[in-house]
């Protein structure tokens, strides 16, 4: 069907743009139980399919990196449960802002991430 086919499009679309932003934002790797993400620009189509930016800021990131989990108090590691080319719902604040290169990212923690977008 054609909406499984444009759902399918926008996943390997996204995992190309979280391996694109990967490949940009590997010199910070994080660490313990920290998640590096990607804003999702949204963008809005005119009649004309010009696409404009919207205003209003976006919950919506891709992951980039992430940490390899927290340790409970025993020192047993407490695996992740985002891994990269997740798209997540994120906090509307908390996130700590990261400018590499040109592009911006945001780190924060993963029990800061409010929810996993699946399909």
């Amino acid at each position: 069907s054609r909406r499984g086919a444009v759902s399918v499009a926008v996943t390997i679309a996204r995992i190309n743009m979280a391996a694109r932003l990967f490949s940009t934002a590997r010199r910070l790797v994080p660490i313990a139980d920290r998640v590096l993400v990607k804003r999702v620009e949204h963008k809005t189509q005119t009649a004309g399919g010009i696409y404009l930016p919207t205003e209003q800021k976006v919950n919506e990131a891709d992951v980039v990196a992430v940490g390899p989990g927290a340790t409970d108090e025993s020192g047993k590691l407490i695996p992740m449960e985002v891994a990269v080319g997740d798209s997540v719902l994120l906090p509307e604040y908390g996130a700590t802002a990261v400018n590499i290169g040109e592009e911006e990212f945001h780190l924060l923690r993963a029990s800061d991430i409010l929810g996993k977008f699946e399909g």
